[in-house]
């Protein structure tokens, strides 16, 4: 049995633009940010043990919805020819990033640029 582990590691800035909207500490819209004070990352990592292979990615942002994920995990499939249960993404929750959640209804306006290219960043990672 082959007990040797492969890693490598990523990390891509997921920093939106100055002025969208954020997502947190309380139900109002018009909570635009004004600087970045800390960007928002994504990093990543990859694992072999044999057979097996797998990626997790974490991000900066409150959370990611089920289609956000699905266009990450589409993204990677066709780089690495890894399955979607061998990609996980998830969040670590920050309330100072943007709204990434479009049916959060009033805590934060998606912004539409950033909603389309976010999978593309996350999946670099």
């Amino acid at each position: 049995m082959n007990t040797s582990v492969k890693a490598g590691f990523g990390k891509v800035d997921i920093t939106p633009r100055v002025g969208v909207e954020l997502c947190g500490y309380g139900p109002y819209l018009c909570r635009s940010s004004t600087r970045v004070l800390e960007p928002l990352f994504a990093p990543g990592v990859g694992v072999e043990q044999g057979a097996l292979r797998w990626v997790v990615v974490s991000c900066d942002l409150i959370a990611v919805n089920t289609p956000t994920v699905r266009r990450v995990r589409a993204l990677v499939r066709a780089a690495t020819g890894l399955r979607d249960d061998q990609i996980m993404v998830h969040c670590t929750h920050t309330h100072s990033g943007p709204c990434t959640l479009p049916e959060l209804i009033g805590w934060g306006a998606p912004d539409e640029l950033y909603f389309e290219i976010l999978p593309h960043r996350i999946a670099k990672a």
